[in-house]
Parts: structure tokens; C-alpha cells; sequence
């Protein structure tokens, strides 16, 4: 019986290495390669996000960075304000 998964997942089509999935359908036969490739996709972009997170903590706790973007929709150009 499948189990419903705790945050909402979206459909999407991807290209892996021939032979990754039949071995990720071995190496998780209890939850499937399909979740699996979603826990390790979603592990990764948080280990990166903690990560950025570190870097824009500053020595004085007190500061703030605030970078706005702002992309021009005719030249596609970006200028950071």
C-alpha cells in the first residue's frame, strides 16, 4: 500500500544515467526509486540552502543584508540595487 507522501510533490520528467535507475530500485526496493530520488534531490537543496544561509549570517549578529534585483524586461539585463 503506497503512502502519502508529507509535503506535495509535482510531476516532472528527467533523464538519469542508463542503469541508475534499475540499481536505486534495488538499493531502495521497501520505498521505491522514485522516492528516493525525491529524499536525496530535496536532502541536497537543503544542504545548500543551510549552507547560503551560513555564509549571510555576519560577525554582528545585528546586520541585515537586503539585495533587491531588478531585471529590465526589454534587455533581459539585471542591476542589483
Amino acid at each position: 500500500m503506497r503512502r502519502r507522501e508529507d509535503r506535495a510533490i509535482q510531476k516532472h520528467t528527467m533523464n538519469l544515467y542508463a542503469g541508475d535507475y534499475p540499481k536505486l530500485q534495488v538499493l531502495y526496493p521497501r520505498i521505491g526509486a522514485a522516492k528516493a530520488i525525491r529524499d536525496i534531490v530535496h536532502a541536497h537543496i537543503r544542504k545548500i540552502e543551510e549552507n547560503a544561509a551560513q555564509l549571510l549570517i555576519a560577525p554582528d549578529q545585528d546586520l541585515v543584508f537586503d539585495l533587491n534585483v531588478e531585471i529590465n524586461e526589454d534587455t533581459h539585463e539585471s542591476t542589483l540595487e
